[in-house]
């Protein structure tokens, strides 16, 4: 009995170290959270770089739309540090001169998705981010055409 004691505390440590290392790896440090309130995070998100930085996931995924023969397809890449360019979202004042719309579609259980897109064009990218201590940007969904 105390030998399973201890393989479950053991494994209970190794879980907690293994996730605290990958909230680190994508440079955060959580003390710097915005907000965990989805709302509030996401509108520090939107208008600071350097927030964007801290709290988005890399390698990011990226779901982006192919010109393919004979209809369009999805296909994903991950992007690396180097190949994510900051902002990932525009400001609100770039946001409105380019006439696109934030909304944000769901947000439960630790996920939340918005919606960026221009109405009445082909332009809708989706952001999905999760909740892990802080929100974090874990994959875009580029659907335009």
């Amino acid at each position: 009995m105390n030998c399973q004691r201890k393989f479950f505390i053991a494994l209970i440590m190794s879980m907690f170290a293994f996730l605290s290392n990958c909230a680190m790896v994508s440079g955060a440090d959580l003390k710097s959270c915005p907000s965990t309130t989805f709302s509030e995070f996401l509108s520090v998100y939107l208008e600071n770089p350097s927030v964007q930085q801290k709290f988005t996931h890399i390698p990011l995924k990226k779901i982006i739309t192919v010109d393919a023969e004979p209809e369009p397809e999805q296909k994903t890449v991950l992007l690396d540090k180097n190949q994510v360019v900051f902002p990932v979202i525009f400001g609100k004042e770039k946001r409105v001169a380019a006439g696109v719309e934030v909304t944000v579609l769901e947000n439960f259980n630790g996920v939340a998705k918005i919606k960026i897109e221009r109405p009445d064009t082909d332009y809708q990218v989706f952001y999905v981010f999760k909740l892990e201590g802080c929100w974090f940007l874990d994959e875009i969904q580029d659907y335009s055409l």
